[in-house]
């Protein structure tokens, strides 16, 4: 791959066998006897993570622009190489093409990154529910126990029985009052947690496109 990558490439004329290839390739047949040019790069796009395409582009001769299928496929035909040529004239609309080629790939990056941001959203509030949810049924559970113990100290038989129960309901409000503090604490870490997750994708969000030339080639299908 790298050999590939950094081979020396001066532009060429390479001719695609296709008729006794013994291939059937639907998509090049309308473009026997054609001919025109074509222009390969690799574009790197830095957002979530670093990724890697292969891109292609070419017209030919009569206007008629390629896409990318089969740009691939011409590589699918044995092919022969006639000599060097010139690829000044061509170079600036092979490079806009280029742009037009990208342009499917980084829309498809940026739906997947979009798909991967709901997953996230979803985990992160799937978790931060069952916390609350956790909390809330601490304070839950206080409130019951609390009212039980109010009822038992207005019925208790006896004075110290009732001021052994009161001081219970003290205690337990005291504890409840530590969970809500709690519960406000927790609830407060869990929006910091949402809010650094969405600052840090944003940051990453701001894609760096790179378009690395690979090669220019002059093509004739026969």
């Amino acid at each position: 791959m790298e050999f590939a990558r950094t081979a020396d490439t001066p532009c060429s004329e390479v001719v695609f066998q296709y008729t006794g290839s013994g291939k059937n390739i639907a998509v090049l047949q309308p473009l026997v006897g054609a001919s025109g040019w074509l222009a390969c790069a690799r574009m790197t796009i830095t957002a979530l993570q670093a990724e890697d395409s292969v891109v292609f582009t070419a017209v030919s001769d009569h206007g008629e622009l390629l896409d990318a299928n089969q740009c691939r496929r011409l590589f699918d035909l044995p092919g022969a190489v006639t000599g060097s040529i010139d690829d000044a004239a061509v170079a600036k609309d092979l490079v806009t093409g280029l742009s037009d080629a990208e342009r499917p790939i980084f829309d498809e990056l940026n739906a997947r990154n979009g798909r991967w941001f709901d997953l996230e959203i979803e985990k992160l509030e799937r978790w931060t529910g069952d916390r609350r949810d956790g909390l809330k049924g601490s304070l839950d559970d206080l409130d019951v126990r609390i009212k039980e113990a109010k009822k038992a100290a207005r019925f208790a038989p006896s004075l110290p029985e009732k001021l052994r129960l009161q001081r219970e309901v003290k205690t337990l409000e005291s504890r409840r009052d530590e969970a809500w503090r709690a519960f406000d604490q927790a609830s407060r870490e869990l929006e910091r947690d949402k809010e650094k997750l969405l600052d840090d994708i944003e940051r990453r969000l701001t894609a760096d496109i790179r378009r690395e030339p690979l090669f220019t080639l002059r093509w004739r299908l026969v």
